[in-house]
């Protein structure tokens, strides 16, 4: 009997430890978690979040037809270094983005900018006096930086804006479908406000506010409410003012990943400083978000400037003209039906110019990293936020 009494005993031994087992498997990295019946995501540990190889890279794309044209022509201003702006002087509103690294502080003194992006996480220096968004770049097998990283910056700078991915809608540029992105950016949005509760989300800004572009987000919104039954938390909207061809295989921004067509909207070489269409993209986007049940957000305008060389018709003071004529009615432009109510219905919140010194599209380059000075489209930036109300 005793014998009969102890191998029950084992038998319901191993049946428990094989259950704890079973059980633990279920909870291991990458293993989908369902909810109420409904499967979704996997858990921030999950692949969806596995960090890129350091070898990863977008594909420089055909922006710009030949943009091997594209030359560095920016003239420089003869403004010293000791005429900065003090920090109570410079633009909240009008930042730059950053891509070849440099001393932020010394630039944003120049220009007379207060917020900047550089399209990648770095951890911020108790002495900046500069608002920084950090930008975790997605992809459809990874994200850059890892969540170790994005994790300790997060920690260790309470409070900032994180932009999650870069043109996603872009096959060159993040390249993700819109059920990847929601997914990825669901995760992300847990970690960071995990890691710093005070932290606020960004979607990452879509090339350009077009009715193709427009559709990939709603893909973005529907896949998030099917899969989490909710919708998407969103504390600021980001988007790219960019004036582009759609066309598979073409200059400009192709085609968004996972959108069956060949065409969108087909714009020209000369559409590219419109005016009219820069500001049509933005009241689309507004409306947009409005349409969606986030007139309550605040939109960035996270990058825009002119990308096409001189000789194609956009020398230095026609870029000047258009940052100037860009940058008053970003500030001036309000709406009751569609703008921003905390900020008196203006249309966009902040907004950032492309780019402090870009090597490849560097028509618009607002600095001379060579010898620290303005360009000439730089100097026509610090004239105009001069006159913004900080």
């Amino acid at each position: 009997m005793k014998a009969r009494y102890l191998g029950l005993i084992i038998v319901a031994g191993v049946f428990l430890i094989a259950a704890f087992f079973i059980d633990q498997a279920d909870l291991l990295p990458g293993k989908v978690q369902p909810t109420n019946g409904t499967s979704v995501s996997a858990s921030p540990k999950s692949n969806t979040l596995r960090a890129c190889d350091p070898t990863h890279a977008s594909y420089l794309g055909p922006l710009v037809p030949d943009q091997n044209t594209a030359i560095l022509n920016n003239g420089s201003t003869d403004l010293s270094s000791n005429e900065t702006v003090i920090k109570s002087a410079r633009s909240t509103r009008a930042g730059f983005s950053i891509s070849t690294p440099t001393d932020p502080e010394y630039w944003a003194e120049m220009l007379g900018s207060g917020w900047y992006v550089d399209w990648s996480v770095k951890p911020v220096p108790e002495s900046n006096n500069l608002e920084y968004w950090p930008m975790v770049r997605v992809h459809e097998d990874c994200i850059s930086p890892g969540l170790e990283e994005i994790q300790s910056v997060a920690s260790n700078n309470p409070g900032q804006v994180w932009i999650i991915g870069n043109e996603p809608d872009v096959i060159w540029q993040d390249n993700v479908q819109a059920s990847r992105y929601a997914t990825i950016y669901h995760d992300l949005y847990k970690v960071i406000k995990t890691s710093d509760p005070t932290a606020l989300i960004a979607v990452g800004g879509v090339s350009q506010a077009t009715p193709l572009r427009l559709q990939y987000l709603d893909q973005v919104l529907q896949t998030y409410q099917t899969l989490y039954h909710k919708p998407m938390p969103v504390d600021w909207w980001t988007v790219h003012g960019y004036v582009l061809r759609e066309e598979k295989g073409s200059w400009g921004v192709d085609i968004p990943p996972g959108i069956d067509t060949t065409q969108g909207a087909l714009r020209e070489v000369k559409d590219h400083g419109r005016i009219d269409l820069f500001e049509a993209q933005l009241r689309s986007f507004r409306q947009w978000l409005t349409d969606h049940g986030y007139q309550h957000t605040p939109l960035a305008l996270t990058e825009f400037g002119i990308l096409m060389p001189s000789s194609y018709g956009f020398p230095d003071d026609v870029i000047a003209d258009y940052l100037q004529q860009t940058f008053t009615w970003l500030s001036q432009v309000q709406d009751e039906s569609i703008g921003y109510p905390d900020d008196g219905y203006h249309l966009v919140q902040k907004w950032a110019w492309f780019s402090l010194s870009d090597p490849t599209y560097s028509t618009s380059n607002l600095g001379n990293l060579s010898n620290g000075k303005l360009t000439n489209i730089g100097e026509r930036f610090r004239s105009i936020v001069s006159t913004l109300v900080p």
